[in-house]
């Protein structure tokens, strides 16, 4: 029987026929010789002596295989990373963002640049309109169809901001000759063309210059800048003016009439002095907002007559009572006020508040941070009466129940929306007249045990209100139609069972309704933490409320 021998592997050398070399002896004896003095046999010799030849030949086998599989590795650790950069290369040429459609990159590039916010929170953080590392120039160098994109989409371009004080003047000083001019008004050339004939938003904080009498570049190159801003000035529709600027420069630099612009916002100091009043024919101007510093007792920037004429919306903050209270004469046609972290000049200044009337006034919001904000608050809403008011909106963390009754047999409003925080108190009965508010907005809810979830819903579902002088009891707000409630995030709200309690409290208001099948509200919207959501989502009786047709959405935070 003739023996069948393995053809070896031609790449490793690799063959079934070429098993490992074993040693003759046991190890034991192996071990005697290695360590001992011991003469060996005859048999013994020539076992040792066969060995050694055949395993020198069977080294030399090994070494020549370890070679072979040694660039075997290699080849195989090659085709490896080659084949790890073309998966790689693969997965980036499938990458979503390559397919992702140009309507919704689009909607990330107006996000990415603001045009989503309002303009007052994104200016402040936002760079400069000149910063080409941030939005929306970035959006030109990640790719060339971004930058398509981005070119032939002109509402990215539509906020400009004006900063002298930021980076790209600092590295402008820095360049030698007039390089820097040019450069710059190229730049912001570029970014107000791609904006084509829309709209505009700006904000502008430059500083006091004079082109005719200094010979400063800096005030040759904010001249510039300030000439091509007023070639677009008939697009402008917001203009944010910083505290840097000077109001004169407005009525002559700025010299073009203003056909869209319906909003103007000015930053003042409090080392500002009166300036000339702020007169540019504007004629679609309503919206004036001035945010002074350090409770300046009168707003220094004025405007022409005519301006003030046509202001129906205001806002003011950082700034002492008095400066609201004569606002009160100048604005005719206020509709709109909003009052925003005033401040008291003096313990005296409370009895020298002058009154001020606001009798077109519809809207109120008054937002107060500080603690003790009663001390403000008080002398505030005890110096204005606002007979038409049908909007009011108290953020703040005091107890102003009695000031709201006094402001409200003052004024005599009829409130059609009402939005308050827990502290306010005001949900306690304060106001008299709530026949015809629709819309109750009440905020951190739980977050003091002064308005609890418990409190909320059995005021609500009450029956013993007055609801107006010489009419009966009943359910406070009987027109109630949109009930929010902004709940916080306590222990005690996750055990309390939010939705059976508005349950019962639309129950209740159905029974004590004077019309059939009157229910009110129509409308619940809550906002709460996670759990508690996910708790009312999944309630039985979140069923029972959309069967008796009230919309109710839940959304968690």
């Amino acid at each position: 029987m003739t023996t069948k021998h393995t053809k070896a592997c031609p790449q490793c050398g690799y063959s079934s026929d070429n098993a490992p070399l074993r040693v003759p002896l046991p190890k034991a004896r192996i071990d005697n010789f290695l360590h001992t003095n011991d003469f060996f046999t005859e048999d013994e010799g020539n076992i040792f002596r066969s060995f050694i030849g055949n395993g020198q030949s069977k080294l030399n086998h090994l070494e020549a295989r370890i070679i072979s599989v040694k660039a075997l590795l290699a080849e195989l650790e090659g085709a490896k990373a080659e084949l790890v950069k073309a998966l790689s290369e693969q997965k980036t040429i499938l990458n979503p963002m390559r397919r992702m459609p140009e309507d919704l990159l689009v909607e990330i590039f107006l996000h990415g640049a603001g045009i989503y916010t309002d303009p007052g929170e994104y200016f402040p953080s936002a760079g400069h309109s000149l910063d080409l590392g941030s939005p929306p120039w970035t959006y030109s160098r990640v790719c060339r169809r971004w930058k398509e994109i981005a070119m032939r989409t002109p509402r990215v371009w539509t906020r400009v901001k004006i900063d002298a004080k930021r980076r790209e003047f600092s590295l402008a000083k820095s360049m030698r000759g007039d390089d820097r001019l040019p450069l710059g008004l190229s730049l912001l050339s570029g970014y107000l063309g791609r904006s084509a004939a829309l709209p505009l938003t700006v904000y502008l904080d430059m500083p006091v210059f004079s082109i005719f009498s200094s010979s400063n570049l800096d005030d040759h190159a904010l001249y510039a800048i300030s000439v091509l801003m007023s070639s677009h000035s008939r697009r402008w529709e917001s203009l944010f003016l910083g505290r840097g600027q000077v109001f004169d420069q407005i009525n002559t630099v700025f010299s073009d009439s203003f056909p869209l612009l319906k909003m103007l916002q000015i930053r003042e100091d409090s080392g500002m002095s009166t300036a000339p009043a702020v007169d540019i024919p504007a004629p679609n101007l309503k919206s004036w907002v001035t945010i002074g510093k350090a409770g300046l007792t009168q707003v220094n920037t004025t405007l022409s007559v005519k301006l003030y004429n046509q202001i129906t919306d205001y806002s003011i903050s950082n700034f002492s009572c008095e400066a609201v209270s004569r606002m009160s004469p100048l604005l005719p046609r206020l509709r709109r006020l909003v009052v925003r972290e005033l401040k008291l000049r003096s313990s005296w200044s409370f009895f020298l508040i002058s009154s001020g009337c606001f009798p077109g006034l519809q809207d109120l919001v008054v937002e107060q941070s500080d603690p003790g904000a009663l001390n403000v608050l008080q002398p505030f809403f005890n110096s204005i009466t606002c007979p038409a008011l049908t909007s009011l909106s108290i953020i703040a963390h005091d107890s102003l129940k009695s000031v709201i009754q006094d402001f409200e047999k003052r004024s005599a409003f009829n409130l059609g929306y009402l939005d308050i925080t827990g502290h306010t108190r005001i949900l306690e009965g304060s106001l008299q007249n709530t026949a015809a508010l629709k819309t109750l907005v009440l905020r951190d809810i739980g977050k003091t045990s002064e308005l609890s979830v418990a409190s909320v819903f059995s005021y609500l579902g009450s029956t013993t209100v007055s609801l107006g002088p010489g009419s009966s009891l009943g359910s406070p707000f009987p027109a109630l139609h949109r009930l929010e409630l902004h709940l916080c995030s306590t222990p005690v709200l996750m055990e309390y069972d939010t939705m059976e309690a508005l349950f019962l409290c639309v129950s209740s208001r159905l029974n004590s309704s004077s019309h059939s099948n009157s229910v009110s509200p129509l409308e619940v919207f809550i906002t709460a933490p996670d759990g508690q959501a996910r708790k009312m989502l999944n309630h039985p009786r979140l069923g029972e409320l959309r069967s008796l047709g009230i919309k109710v959405d839940i959304v968690a935070f």
